[in-house]
């Protein structure tokens, strides 16, 4: 008996906490929802970053 009255507290926490989730009380950030595209220079698309030599095209 003890065993079933656990598995249920914690089907009734996981329940609690996904519509606690869902209401949206856990957002930290808001985000504006605008899409900012660019070319701009990154970390991530550095060219001194590379760590592999680039091909040379022969053309």
């Amino acid at each position: 008996m003890e065993q079933n009255q656990i598995k249920n507290n914690e089907v009734l926490a996981a329940i609690t906490l996904a519509m606690h989730e869902y209401q949206g009380y856990t957002m930290h950030v808001s985000e504006s929802g605008v899409l900012t595209l660019g070319n701009a220079d990154t970390e991530w698309n550095s060219k001194l970053r590379t760590q592999r030599q680039q091909p040379e095209h022969k053309f």
